[in-house]
């Protein structure tokens, strides 16, 4: 290989911190203006319609993971004619993907009116979901030129490109906002800048890759082929199961509470996607060299790797979940004004099952670039069942904070059979190990979170003002993590986990 393993993560890494950082400074200021100038309901509306376009987009089937998850061997193996093929065959799919969700999300105009509950007249929701329809559909014209990207390790490629664009972007919606402060006009510089980001991409991608646009791929193998479609079968299942579980949400809320409840929530969402675009860097990262790892190394190396990533997610998502719960109030109040908050029930309810995620991130990765997406097709669809079932009897019975308990429900089947999937099948090991030190571990985080709630509820007694909240970050920051170290600094898992960081080992992961 031309670069380690390890290189190519931190670069990953690097890139993306470096473009999540300022992203993140420019989002927070924009939805800032966006709330103040344009109001709730409008994000309300932005929120539904981004999970009704992730139901459509269940159309993907899973074409993408798969050929992704079969470019790793012909790429470390550096099979020129084969990686063609594949990108040849992911090229045509992805373009008969984006006709087919264009033709459904048409289909889906006249039904909106059941789907949006808020006073914004139905002629103009129909152009806004026009033109996020738009979007999503343009997005599968450039996708497998990037998944190429990712599958060599070179995220930061396109998080870079990303970035530029972005940066645009957002100083044009600020302009409107500030001067013309209408949501049709701020939808269409998001579409327009997004089709531009698409194409600049696809020129750019082709020129530094000269492989994406190479003539004459051959056909793919039988054998090649047969377990590239047996990978998109059972992916098909998780598909529709985790549109069902993860696009749904959303759409309860609004049916049964309001749209503008969705919009309140979005504010909530946003932070969590902030943040989450730094921890999900960090362990997507680690996918495409997982997948090297799996491609070459024995289970016992795998088993190593797997530990410290999987304390990794522990911290990380452990440290993320305390800092929310603790802090996320009184940051919304000083951000946004009381009157936008949701109440402390849901908020918990809703990191919790972000957390819940969070902690099965490692085996989620390690599965994917095992190829291990046959043994667990059907559970996607138990998912989806519980998530809809529980979350509208508890929606109707105790109000928004019941969609969560729907949310949490469903992902604790994940946190069972996920673990199982890769202990069996990539390690060839009984699992109980795994589900002993899950269940401690959750219990930890749970006791830290109720001492950072006890501080909180003596620092920050009264009115929220920027003195306390800012005493209650820097213990938070401080004494989470020092209860981790104290307990966990001497593991076998933090040695190794630091090592990996700290020092440059090639070949390694």
């Amino acid at each position: 290989m031309e670069n380690s393993r390890t290189a190519n993560v931190k670069k990953n890494i690097f890139w993306s911190y470096v473009s999540n950082i300022g992203m993140s400074i420019i989002s927070m200021i924009s939805r800032t203006l966006f709330v103040y100038i344009l109001g709730a309901k409008y994000l309300g509306i932005s929120g539904l319609f981004t999970n009704i376009l992730g139901i459509l987009s269940f159309t993907n089937l899973g074409i993408g993971s798969a050929i992704v998850f079969a470019l790793y061997k012909p790429i470390a193996d550096n099979d020129t004619e084969k990686i063609k093929s594949l990108m040849q065959l992911y090229k045509i799919a992805y373009r008969i993907i984006a006709v087919v969700i264009a033709v459904l999300g048409c289909l889906l105009l006249p039904f909106l009116k059941y789907l949006v509950n808020t006073d914004i007249p139905i002629s103009e929701i129909k152009i806004y979901y026009i033109l996020y329809l738009t979007d999503t559909v343009a997005s599968y014209f450039v996708s497998y030129k990037t998944s190429y990207v990712t599958a060599i390790q070179k995220n930061y490629v396109i998080t870079n490109l990303n970035t530029i664009m972005s940066i645009v972007t957002y100083v044009v919606q600020f302009t409107i906002l500030i001067f013309v402060p209408n949501f049709l006009l701020y939808l269409i510089n998001q579409v327009g800048m997004s089709i531009l980001l698409k194409f600049v991409t696809v020129i750019y991608l082709n020129k530094k890759y000269p492989i994406l646009t190479s003539k004459g791929a051959k056909r793919l193998d039988n054998g090649t082929k047969k377990g590239i479609w047996k990978n998109v079968r059972a992916l098909i299942i998780h598909k529709i199961g985790d549109a069902a579980v993860n696009q749904t949400d959303n759409i309860i809320i609004s049916i049964f509470v309001s749209t503008t409840t969705v919009g309140l929530i979005s504010n909530y969402i946003a932070l969590s996607t902030m943040i989450s675009t730094f921890t999900n860097t960090l362990f997507n990262s680690f996918t495409a060299s997982i997948g090297n790892l799996v491609a070459k190394e024995n289970r016992v190396r795998r088993k190593k790797v797997f530990d410290a990533y999987d304390f990794a997610s522990f911290w990380v998502f452990g440290f993320v979940f305390i800092s929310f719960v603790t802090l996320v109030q009184p940051f919304m109040i000083l951000w946004l004004g009381e009157n936008l908050l949701v109440d402390d029930v849901t908020v918990v309810l809703f990191f919790f099952s972000l957390y819940l995620q969070g902690m099965t991130f490692t085996t989620y990765n390690f599965k994917v670039a095992a190829g291990r997406f046959d043994e667990d097709k059907w559970i996607a669809f138990i998912q989806a069942v519980v998530n809809l079932v529980v979350s509208i009897v508890f929606i109707k019975l105790i109000g928004l904070p019941g969609v969560y308990i729907g949310t949490i429900a469903q992902r604790l089947i994940v946190v069972a059979v996920r673990p199982y999937i890769v202990y069996k099948y990539v390690f060839g090991l009984k699992v109980f190990e795994y589900y002993k030190n899950f269940l401690i571990r959750v219990l930890i985080i749970g006791a830290i979170c109720g001492v950072m709630l006890f501080l909180k509820g003596i620092i920050i007694h009264g009115e929220v003002n920027y003195f306390n909240f800012a005493l209650m970050v820097v213990l938070t920051c401080i004494i989470p993590n020092l209860i981790l170290f104290v307990l966990f600094g001497r593991t076998d898992e933090f040695s190794d986990l630091k090592n990996r960081f700290f020092r440059r080992q090639k070949n390694d992961c």
